[in-house]
């Protein structure tokens, strides 16, 4: 699949750690899909993350669910995996081992990187075959345990505005400040919670694609 800026409109993230249990993710995810995000990354890190052949069994049935919806699949940090069930993207953050090897080894699918600051962003400014970068995050953050301090808006912006890549914002959004992230240049923004601990996810859903 070729990547296209508009994918990154309405990114959502999520992993089992994130969710009650393996079957609350995949209703999550489904009833996400069918109300309009364009992009899902399946990231498994933390407390309570999967590994090995529950990760790996969870990935084949995001890859089905993702395939039935024609939504683009993006695997964090686990390139091997990605190419075991085909993803089409993967996403990488400044800590996930050396850039340009992973971007080299994702051969055939999109790079996304992730950026927090200045020297962040210029530590892969010429790094070839970077597709997206994600910044943020733009706000604080409980549903990563490793989330660096919040850049706020008007540091995203600035990282935008120069940023040669289209870029999502990531970190702390919800319904009630996504209208002033997304008046930003971003493409568009990556979200967890705002979707996961919803009981009206299709009402979320709508309410984003006014913008």
């Amino acid at each position: 699949m070729t990547f296209d800026r508009t994918m990154l409109a309405r990114y959502f993230i999520l992993g089992t750690q994130n969710v009650t249990d393996e079957q609350m993710f995949y209703r999550v995810l489904e009833e996400a899909l069918r109300h309009g995000i364009t992009l899902f990354q399946y990231r498994e890190k933390g407390l309570g993350s999967l590994s090995g052949v529950d990760k790996l069994r969870v990935a084949h049935r995001v890859r089905e669910l993702t395939s039935a919806y024609h939504v683009p699949f993006v695997i964090d940090d686990d390139i091997v995996l990605a190419h075991i069930v085909h993803a089409d993207g993967v996403h990488f953050g400044q800590g996930d081992g050396d850039i340009a090897a992973n971007i080299a080894a994702s051969q055939g699918m999109f790079v996304g990187v992730s950026v927090s600051t200045q020297a962040e962003y210029e530590r892969i400014s010429l790094l070839p075959g970077i597709d997206n970068i994600g910044i943020g995050p733009v706000f604080d953050t409980k549903s990563k345990a490793d989330a660096k301090p919040a850049i706020g808006l008007i540091e995203l912006e600035r990282l935008v505005e120069q940023s040669h890549w289209p870029s999502v914002a990531i970190g702390g959004i919800n319904q009630d400040n996504l209208a002033a992230v997304l008046a930003t240049a971003v493409a568009g923004a990556a979200v967890i919670s705002m979707i996961s601990d919803s009981s009206q996810i299709e009402n979320v859903l709508n309410y984003w694609q006014q913008f």
